[in-house]
C-alpha cells in the first residue's frame, strides 16, 4: 500500500493529521497483456470424466496441476503428484512443463521430458484427467488426417465417438488408446506408449495380451460398415490408426 499525506486540523484542542491510503496499482508489464492488446483467451478443456467440458482459462502467467489443493487445477488422485505439471505463458506461446512426476505427462500421447510448446488442439494427459489446450478464437474446428473422410468423429468436449455417422460406445480405456492413435496422424504408436498412455496407474507395466484384447475391441468397434482394416497392427512394434482425414468436430 502506498500512502499520500492530505492535511491537517484542530478538534477539541488536538491536532488530527489525516493520511488517505490508496490501494497499490500493478503496472501492467508485472501482470501481462494490457486489456485490448490480446483479444484471444487460451485455456484448457477437461474432456473426460465427471467434469467433461470444464475450462481453465489461462489468463496468469502459469497455471499449476497437481493433487494439492495450491494448485490451479486440482486433480485428486493418488496417481497424481502433489505438483504435477505447469502450462506457462513464453512470449506469445504456452509451454507445458512436467515437474518431476513420478506417472507422468504426456502430450499427444508422448511423454514429457523437456518443455514442450502447446499448439491449438493438443492433448495433454495425466492420470485421470485429459484437457485439450484451446487458443479461444471462437468456434474452433477440430481436424485430424488420421483417418478416411468422413468416417470417424470425435467429439472431444463429451468425449463421444461416432463411425460411420454411428454413435459408438467405447470405454475409458478404448477412448484414450483411440484418442492416443488419432493424434499420431496416422504415424505408429508403440505398445510402451499405449501402455503409459491408457493404463497410468500400473507405470506401464502391462502386459501384451492386455494391449492387444483392448485392441482388438477397438478395432472391431471402429469397422463399422467398411471391411477394410482401419487400425493396422504393426507386427512386434504396435498399432495405427489409418492415415486419412476426419470429419470436423466444432466446439463453442
Amino acid at each position: 500500500m502506498r500512502r499520500v499525506p492530505l492535511d491537517r486540523l484542530e478538534l477539541c484542542g488536538f491536532e488530527v493529521r489525516f493520511r488517505m491510503v490508496w490501494p497499490s496499482v500493478k503496472r501492467w508489464t508485472d501482470v501481462g497483456e494490457r486489456p485490448g492488446t490480446n483479444t484471444m483467451t487460451e485455456r484448457l478443456v477437461e474432456h473426460n470424466g465427471e467434469r467433461a467440458g470444464l475450462v481453465h482459462p489461462l489468463g496468469s502467467p502459469a497455471r499449476t496441476i497437481g493433487r494439492d489443493e495450491d494448485n490451479d487445477i486440482v486433480i485428486p488422485s493418488d496417481h497424481v503428484s502433489r505438483h504435477h505439471a505447469r502450462v506457462e505463458r513464453d512470449g506469445a506461446r504456452w509451454v507445458l512443463y512436467d515437474l518431476g512426476s513420478k506417472n507422468g505427462t504426456f502430450l499427444n500421447g508422448c511423454r514429457v521430458t523437456t518443455p514442450r510448446p502447446l499448439q491449438q488442439g493438443d492433448i495433454v494427459a495425466l492420470p485421470g484427467l485429459i484437457l485439450r489446450f484451446d487458443e479461444g478464437r471462437g468456434t474452433v474446428t477440430w481436424k485430424s488426417e488420421a483417418a478416411p473422410a468422413g468416417w470417424l468423429r470425435i467429439e472431444l468436449s463429451t468425449a463421444e465417438v461416432w463411425v460411420d455417422g454411428a454413435h459408438v460406445h467405447l470405454t475409458a480405456k478404448e477412448y484414450r488408446a483411440l484418442c492416443l492413435l488419432d493424434g499420431r496422424r496416422g504415424a505408429l504408436v508403440t505398445k510402451d506408449e499405449l501402455a503409459a498412455w491408457v493404463w497410468p496407474e500400473y507405470h506401464g507395466d502391462v502386459s501384451d495380451d492386455n494391449i492387444e484384447r483392448l485392441m482388438s475391441r477397438l478395432r472391431q468397434k471402429l469397422r463399422g460398415s467398411n471391411e477394410q482394416p482401419r487400425l493396422v497392427t504393426v507386427r512386434a512394434l504396435g498399432y495405427r490408426l489409418v492415415r486419412g482425414e476426419h470429419r470436423a468436430a466444432s466446439h463453442q
